[in-house]
């Protein structure tokens, strides 16, 4: 019994811990912002020299910043930890252990307020050459340094028993898998870029030894055509296509002449041709490439257009401003030859001003008295002229007429001489002996023009109220007669 307890004791001291703490980097997903987060912990297999035989598993643990006494430990045989936490500041540790003990603790500090984010790799897809799979993706698009390539294939199950591994240079764009495959298995494959502590979100892709990778392009079809581009989308689908497909290709062509022709991945499902020729025939088609010969899926024909919408939107409203002017010229030049326009007085301002009734009463009105010229007795005496006006007849339309100058001269009362001379002394008796009959010329002449001006009377000297026609004009302002 104390040779059996001695045998044990040999084998503890020959065995070590591990020696080097292992390399952790971590990705933070945030499900929304105001719940919690998902803290993806992955690290490195120790190699053989430092983990000192077989590494049992890891244990993970991690503390709030502000809660120093809270802590949450959690173990696993796995490369890589999935844990959810509500804080933004935590601090990890992680220890990896073997039967001889557990390997120095790696920390890591975790702000989510200073977090960066790397993306995932591109164009991943997976060849089948034998018992082996081929392994292709791209990380050009990624500003940082990718220092590794993390690999992780598993079967496809809901809960995988466990996962392999292998890591690579960041450098390298394809890596073979070989090891831990059977035919007849799909394998769901992720690849995880990372930069220091930092690791991207994984690209995952299904492939198996027989076909490659799962997956197909199907149902290619148009989304949009202009006069310069056309656009097209299609679907990608889990399926088993055909064997020893190495990629999908889009190919534009005129004609029978190849136009362009562009590689597509799984993560592209949408490409747009530039600077295509107006009113143009194209084909484009969804090809399958192979290591033996190309197989045509998808052919579509197109046209694109003349013009572009915008042309279109300007080229009606142009054509619908013009209509609008030629049927307003139209209407015009139809309304003056056809339906011409007549004058009517009764619609303008200045007819309705000379239809007004008042205005003849107004030119009545402004006619000078004759009443005011009234001459007297040539002795200064008895005798005199007095003139009364018979206003002339008016139109049957109601209308004065202004241009008339005749008028009639009631006499009433007059007395002169035989001769122009005027005799201061004249006796009365001899005055009346001539007040017989008399025909007289230029009667009540009044020089210089000035007061009413009496031309060709002819009548006779007879009874009081006697008419004579006169021919006169109408002086402003009345005079005595001179000599």
């Amino acid at each position: 019994m104390m040779s059996c307890h001695m045998e044990e004791h040999s084998e503890r001291r020959q065995l070590h811990a591990p020696s080097r703490p292992p390399d952790i980097c971590y990705h933070m997903e945030t499900v929304n912002k105001q719940g919690p987060h998902h803290l993806m912990l992955m690290w490195k297999a120790l190699d053989v020299y430092d983990a000192h035989g077989h590494i049992l598993g890891y244990q993970v643990s991690y503390t709030q910043t502000k809660h120093p006494f809270l802590s949450v430990t959690t173990n696993t045989t796995d490369l890589k930890v999935v844990l959810l936490v509500t804080e933004d500041e935590l601090e990890v540790t992680v220890v990896a252990y073997n039967s001889a003990g557990g390997s120095p603790y790696s920390h890591l500090k975790i702000d989510l307020s200073l977090h960066q984010t790397l993306p995932s790799v591109r164009r991943l897809w997976v060849n089948s050459e034998d018992d082996r799979l081929v392994l292709h993706w791209d990380v050009g698009h990624i500003s940082l340094p990718v220092s590794e390539v993390a690999n992780e294939w598993a079967t496809d199950a809901a809960h995988p028993t466990s996962s392999h591994w292998k890591r690579v240079n960041g450098s390298t764009r394809s890596t073979v898998l070989k090891d831990h495959l059977q035919p007849g298995t799909t394998y769901r494959i992720n690849v995880y870029p990372i930069s220091n502590q930092l690791c991207g979100p994984p690209k995952s892709i299904f492939a198996n030894l027989e076909y490659g990778t799962l997956l197909g392009a199907v149902g290619m079809h148009v989304v949009d055509v202009t006069k310069n581009t056309v656009t097209v989308q299609w679907e990608w689908q889990r399926k088993e296509v055909h064997p020893k497909v190495l990629r999908y290709r889009v190919i534009l062509r005129l004609g029978e002449i190849q136009v362009e022709s562009i590689p597509v991945w799984p993560e592209v499902w949408q490409h747009t041709f530039f600077k295509l020729r107006a009113n143009t025939g194209y084909s484009v088609n969804l090809l399958a490439e192979t290591s033996n010969d190309n197989i045509s899926r998808e052919i579509i024909p197109i046209k694109t257009h003349i013009f572009e919408h915008n042309e279109i939107m300007l080229i009606i409203v142009l054509l619908t401003l013009g209509l609008g002017v030629f049927l307003i010229l139209s209407r015009t030049v139809y309304k003056t030859y056809f339906f011409p326009n007549i004058a009517n007085p009764g619609a303008s301002v200045v007819g309705r001003w000379l239809l007004e009734s008042h205005h003849e009463k107004n030119r009545v009105k402004n006619v000078l008295k004759l009443e005011e010229f009234l001459v007297t007795d040539l002795s200064g005496e008895n005798g005199f002229v007095e003139l009364g006006q018979e206003r002339p007849p008016v139109r049957e339309d109601g209308i004065f007429n202004p241009g008339s100058s005749h008028s009639t001269l009631n006499i009433k009362h007059i007395f002169i001489p035989q001769n122009t001379e005027f005799i201061e002394n004249t006796s009365k008796s001899n005055r009346e002996n001539r007040d017989s009959s008399l025909m007289f010329n230029n009667v009540a002449h009044i020089e210089n023009g000035q007061g009413i001006h009496v031309e060709n009377c002819q009548g006779s000297l007879l009874p009081e109220s006697t008419q004579i026609q006169c021919n006169f004009d109408y002086i402003k302002n009345k005079h005595t007669l001179e000599k």
